[in-house]
């Protein structure tokens, strides 16, 4: 074969042609999959389609900061559907980190880029995504992943005695609707997942738990004993009542505590069946619930509430204390000081003997008659008597 002098040179630049078109090629590929993955990041879904994309992690939270006041801080990006604060289990306090989910994957994203230049409390915040080091991509070789128990597939009802509540037609009724309302989750239509349980819930007083696939019938919205006892991730389990924390009876008279409690533990029913819009609107209604232009402050992890000030409630002292460190006071002011303090009832009846004795009865039965009103009795006659 015939053998050109400049044959080889022809080769090589033939070589680098081709070795510059796979360039070319591969900075084309990676230029589109960086415009892929800029529209899948523009790309705005809610909480419902995109879980993990809507929530993120948050450090940096001073000790007093509550989950309500996370949650009221993070607005400032976007709505927010929940937030909570880590807590120390062994100490009680705050682990000064927390997780917030957003509405939409813009908010967010948003939060992730703004809230550093928004400070809480003088507190820089440092927001990022909200990820587990447990991820499957994290896993080494040959480690097995460890399941839960399988979940439930066929819905059953948790309390048969309420069933007479229904009539035949309602009960085949709402039996079809919850294999609707099921349908319509597995197709991730949860607009039309929600409002069925919206209207189960109005027309039939029928509650669900989706993890645990039960149902029962409660007017009165309470949780069937069966619910209760069962263990697992519900969060059905019995939980302490709330409790009041008294600050000063002029305080304390302006708050309805059985209005306070019944919008309290609505506000749990609602939590429980993920209805974040209906809890946060009773939280709104209870902190507001007092007259006076007051407001409560609610504290959800030793579910508690008092009317806010801003000195702290005062707290019983022993006898032992009040001798060490009341060495200044006379022994008259000790003395009073050691007298226990009034029930509302009993500043009641002392109110009207000395300003109306004859009326000493009609408020001793107004008293029998309202129990727990008597903050607002106490509250009336005060303003009778203009105290």
């Amino acid at each position: 074969m015939e053998s050109y002098p400049d044959q080889d040179k022809y080769r090589s630049n033939s070589n680098e042609g081709s070795r510059g078109a796979e360039k070319q090629k591969r900075r084309r590929n990676e230029k589109r999959r960086e415009e892929f993955n800029v529209k899948q990041d523009q790309k705005d879904e809610n909480f419902r389609d995109n879980f993990r994309g809507t929530r993120v992690f948050v450090q940096g939270l001073p000790s007093s900061c509550s989950w309500q006041d996370l949650k009221d801080h993070m607005k400032i990006a976007g709505e927010v559907v929940f937030a909570s604060v880590s807590i120390d289990p062994d100490s009680g306090k705050s682990k000064g980190c927390g997780v917030v989910q957003y509405e939409s994957t813009a908010g967010a994203q948003n939060a992730m880029k703004t809230m550093r230049d928004h400070p809480l409390d003088g507190y820089d915040l440092f927001v990022r995504e909200d990820f587990q080091e447990s991820r499957g991509e994290n896993r080494q070789l040959g480690e097995r992943r460890v399941r839960g128990p399988t979940p439930p597939s066929i819905w059953t009802c948790a309390d048969e005695t309420n069933l007479a509540l229904l009539s035949e037609e309602d009960s085949t009724t709402v039996k079809n609707l919850i294999k609707a309302r099921e349908q319509a989750r597995k197709r991730k239509n949860y607009e039309t997942s929600d409002n069925i349980r919206e209207d189960l819930k109005s027309r039939y007083a029928v509650h669900l738990d989706d993890r645990k696939k039960m149902w029962w019938v409660s007017p009165d919205n309470k949780v069937p004993q069966t619910i209760l006892k069962m263990q697992g991730e519900g969060r059905w389990g019995k939980q302490a009542a709330w409790r009041q924390i008294p600050t000063t009876p002029e305080n304390d008279a302006c708050v309805n505590p059985d209005l306070v409690s019944g919008l309290l533990q609505q506000r749990d029913i609602a939590r429980r069946e993920k209805d974040f819009r209906t809890a946060d609107r009773l939280l709104e209604d209870a902190r507001s619930a007092p007259d006076n232009n007051l407001f409560l402050r609610i504290h959800d992890e030793s579910r508690t509430w008092r009317i806010w000030t801003e000195e702290k409630p005062q707290m019983a002292v022993s006898h032992g204390q009040r001798e060490n460190y009341g060495q200044r006071e006379s022994y008259g002011q000790r003395e009073n000081d050691r007298q226990p303090a009034m029930s509302p009832e009993e500043q009641c009846i002392a109110i009207v003997t000395k300003h109306d004795p004859s009326k000493i009865t009609d408020v001793k039965n107004l008293l029998q008659k309202f129990p727990g009103r008597e903050y607002n009795i106490l509250k009336k006659l005060k303003q009778n008597y203009n105290l």
